[in-house]
């Protein structure tokens, strides 16, 4: 093989590399939130915990939870 052609081998095959990694980064960040479904439900879920109590329930003492 002679110098010029291995060089355009390795400049061919360091560019489709990089191209299929990127391509195969996407797929992954893409598919994470697919994955992680469930996991990550739990921290985008809008209602806080204390949204179940009643509007009669009485307030806290401060001073006795410190």
């Amino acid at each position: 093989m002679s110098s010029i052609a291995l060089r355009r081998w390795l400049l061919g095959h360091k560019w489709t590399s990089l191209v299929c990694t990127l391509f195969l980064l996407l797929l992954c960040v893409a598919g994470l939130p697919l994955v992680l479904r469930e996991e990550l439900g739990g921290l985008l879920d809008s209602d806080p915990p204390y949204a179940d109590l009643p509007a009669t329930t009485p307030m806290g003492n401060l001073d006795r939870m410190v």
